[in-house]
């Protein structure tokens, strides 16, 4: 008789936290993930630190059109984007990286405050990075 209301127990317990969970509304972000390759950077500042970096984000194959096309050393890429805070890690052509971000501009950004000269910029737009990581 106690074995079989400790049974009884658990199948309401049970029952009770799929109740109970059922209400729930599920988590939505409030962010956007897509993953791109590392083509290149602009050569505008003498701080390499503050230089953009450029991201193609066709890593993954139902990306949205975020970006721009871009021929670059004579291949032509399809939604380039910049972005100003790539991690030192990620700076290496080829990099496939992952990116969390709520913003990308709706037009292109003009690179301005060049400190060298015949600085090498593009016109594209800039994607916000929130968090940041390597696709391996």
């Amino acid at each position: 008789m106690k074995h079989l209301l400790k049974k009884y127990l658990a199948i309401f317990v049970f029952i009770l936290t799929l109740f109970i969970s059922c209400k729930k509304r599920p988590f939505i972000p409030d962010y956007t993930n897509t993953g791109g390759f590392v083509i290149g950077r602009e050569s505008c500042k003498t701080n390499e630190t503050e230089e953009y970096w450029l991201v193609d984000l066709t890593y993954y194959s139902n990306t949205p059109r975020y970006g721009d096309s871009l021929s670059l050393n004579g291949i032509t890429y399809t939604n380039v984007v910049k972005v100003k805070t790539l991690d030192p890690r990620l700076k290496q052509i080829g990099m496939r990286v992952s990116f969390d971000f709520k913003t990308i501009t709706t037009n292109k950004v003009i690179t301005t405050g060049c400190t060298i000269s015949n600085p090498v910029t593009y016109n594209l737009k800039e994607l916000f990075i929130i968090n940041q990581f390597e696709i391996r």
